[in-house]
């Protein structure tokens, strides 16, 4: 047992000692009140930056829209919609993507009384954001059930890929005893006119409640998400579009974790040209790490995993690549009572960076999951500060990843 004491407590000490000062943080002001959650940042072809969130009053919410400008200041918010009747979720949250000159944002809202009988709500704007299209659901079961955790990728100039977990089978097995009640991943492709153009069932049974995320390679694009297997093992898997066919499920690794139920900790994907980049947090074996795997032929094999050098991780990630295809992860964790984001930059070969700590959160379920993206050398990361009295703001920063070493 001592033995186990002093292996820990060196490792702290480690850890302490390739723990990078914060001049490589550089924190902007965001625009948002202070009822302001769930945010997310995304990064246009054209270099430009968006930041999204949802603020709630009373009742009412509604889903905003800031651009970066130059001097690294945030515009003036717009707002995309708003309703009274949405589904606001701490895990399960809007974002915005671009496709050509187009933007593309989705939110989700209540079809019935049931807490998890929600609908995705997605509409675009071809004018950067100062109007937007009636909205348009992806799904076409009409079923009052789950429609989530939604990932979206631009196809063309024209259209996009819009990929959600599916709840219609829980309806569906009320009326038919053949049928299992099991969550699905779906995905439809739409065009700029919000017309559905092709509906598609990637996976018939996944974990209910992780987020999805999706990425474009030089073959087409590559959804990651946690699945669930009969046994109840929960491990991040993939399928790619591949000359017009989705490919078989199949792991980005076989963590084995077994679990009964969702950890509500999904997974993170960047690419660049073949190179792809996953990120995901595992309990595997009562562990809990993060980890990151490769791939340097658009996800046809995944290299053995990372395993980012923290102990306590709590998970929530994010990951973008760099210019040199090493990649940059972001992650929480708590120690010693301290919940923090962490940044640490990750090469193929298994080099690991300083970890930097970009600020202090907290473990709350408000706090949500810190987003990134990355422009040139720099990172821009966004995520939600839980203030006194648990009141919520936005939080902004930069991060120069030629300082992360």
């Amino acid at each position: 047992m001592k033995g186990k004491v002093f292996i820990i407590a060196l490792f702290l000490i480690l850890c302490s000692c390739n723990t990078k000062p914060l001049e490589t943080v550089t924190y902007i002001s965001a625009p948002a009140s202070l009822n302001g959650s769930e945010s997310s940042l995304h990064k246009a072809d054209d270099g430009s930056i968006y930041l999204s969130w949802i603020e709630t009053n009373d009742n009412s919410s509604k889903l905003l829209l800031a651009k970066l400008n130059e001097g690294n200041t945030w515009s003036e918010p717009q707002t995309i919609a708003s309703g009274d009747n949405w589904f606001i979720n701490w895990a399960d949250f809007p974002s915005v993507t671009s496709f050509g000159s187009n933007l593309v944002a989705h939110y989700l809202e209540k079809s019935a009384s049931d807490i998890y009988a929600y609908d995705v709500k997605l509409t675009v704007s071809k004018d950067g954001g100062n109007n937007w299209s009636d909205v348009l659901t992806p799904h076409t079961d009409s079923t009052n059930t789950e429609h989530g955790f939604v990932s979206k990728v631009a196809m063309n100039d024209d259209s996009f890929l819009s990929v959600w977990l599916d709840g219609r089978q829980m309806a569906y097995a009320e009326k038919d005893t053949t049928i299992t009640k099991q969550m699905t991943l779906r995905a439809a492709v739409i065009n700029s006119e919000s017309k559905l153009e092709n509906e598609y069932l990637l996976d018939s049974r996944v974990c209910d409640c992780c987020q999805t995320d999706t990425a474009m390679t030089e073959e087409g694009p590559i959804v990651i998400y946690r699945d669930r297997s009969e046994a109840e093992i929960r491990d991040i898997y993939y399928v790619k579009l591949v000359n017009g066919t989705w490919t078989q499920p199949q792991p980005i690794y076989n963590d084995n974790w077994k679990i009964t139920g969702c950890p509500v900790n999904g997974p993170a994907i960047s690419t660049e040209e073949s190179t792809v980049a996953v990120a995901w947090f595992t309990v595997a074996n009562n562990l809990p790490s993060v980890k990151v795997a490769f791939s340097n032929n658009n996800g046809e094999v995944f290299n053995e995993p990372i395993e980012i050098g923290d102990i306590a991780p709590l998970g929530r990630v994010d990951i973008e690549l760099l210019k040199d295809n090493s990649a940059l992860v972001s992650w929480m964790d708590t120690v010693e009572g301290k919940t923090q984001i962490q940044l640490q930059r990750v090469y193929k070969n298994g080099t690991l960076s300083n970890i930097v700590t970009l600020a202090e959160s907290s473990e709350s379920r408000s706090s949500g999951f810190p987003r990134m993206v990355v422009k040139n050398n720099l990172a821009y990361i966004t995520w939600t500060k839980v203030n006194d009295g648990n009141k919520l703001s936005i939080e902004t920063a930069i991060v120069n990843t030629d300082l992360i070493e």
